[in-house]
C-alpha cells in the first residue's frame, strides 16, 4: 500500500498549470483596456468581462498556492493545518468558478463567442478543481478523524483522478480574454 504522503507528494509535484492575472499587461498608460472601438456601452462590457475573468484568475491562482500548503500540511501529518488551508482553497477555487461563469454569461450576452468559449474553459477547469479539492479535504478529514488508510486513500486517489482532468483543460490568461474581445 502507497503511504499518504507519497500519494499527495505525487499529486502536488505533477504540473499545475497556475496563471498569474495579467490585467497590469493589458491596459494603457493610464491603466485602461483600450480597442474594442464599437464605444459606449459595448466597450463597456467587454472591459468588465475582462476584469471578472482577471479575477477569476487571481482567486483561482490563490487557491492553488493554498491547496498546495494544505497538501504539504497533510504530508506532514499536520491535519488541522492542512484542513484550514484547503478549505480556504475550496472557497478559492468556487469564486473563481463563479467569476468565469459570470464573464461567460456576460461575453454570450454581447454575442462575443470566442470570449465565452474562453470563459466557459476556465469555468469547467475550475468545477473539476472544486472537485479535486473536496476530495483533497474529505482525505485530510478523515486523517484527522483517525479514518482507516483504505478510506483516506479512496479520497486521495479521488483528489488525484479529478486533478489530472483538470490538468486536460487549459485556463487561459486574461490577454487570451482581452484578445478575444478585441482590446488591447
Amino acid at each position: 500500500m502507497i503511504s499518504r504522503r507519497a500519494i499527495l507528494t505525487g499529486g502536488v509535484t505533477v504540473c499545475v498549470s497556475t496563471l498569474t492575472g495579467c490585467l497590469d499587461t493589458i491596459t494603457g498608460s493610464g491603466g485602461e483596456l483600450t480597442g474594442g472601438g464599437d464605444g459606449g456601452d459595448l466597450d463597456d462590457q467587454r472591459r468588465e468581462i475582462v476584469q471578472i475573468y482577471d479575477a477569476a484568475v487571481v482567486a483561482r491562482n490563490e487557491a492553488v498556492r493554498a491547496r498546495d500548503e494544505g497538501i504539504n500540511a497533510f504530508n506532514d501529518e499536520a491535519y488541522a493545518d492542512a484542513i484550514e488551508s484547503i478549505e480556504t482553497a475550496l472557497e478559492g477555487f468556487e469564486e473563481a468558478r463563479s467569476g468565469f461563469a459570470e464573464a461567460a454569461d456576460l461575453a454570450a450576452e454581447i454575442a462575443e463567442e470566442t470570449a465565452a468559449a474562453i470563459c466557459e474553459a476556465s469555468a469547467e477547469e475550475t468545477r473539476i478543481q472544486v472537485e479535486a479539492t473536496e476530495a483533497a479535504l474529505a482525505a485530510a478529514t478523515a486523517a484527522e478523524e483517525g479514518e482507516g488508510a483504505g478510506t483516506i486513500n479512496g479520497h486521495v486517489e479521488t483528489f488525484r483522478a479529478r486533478r489530472e482532468e483538470a490538468a486536460d483543460l487549459t485556463v487561459e490568461d486574461t490577454s487570451a480574454v482581452a484578445g478575444a474581445l478585441g482590446l488591447d
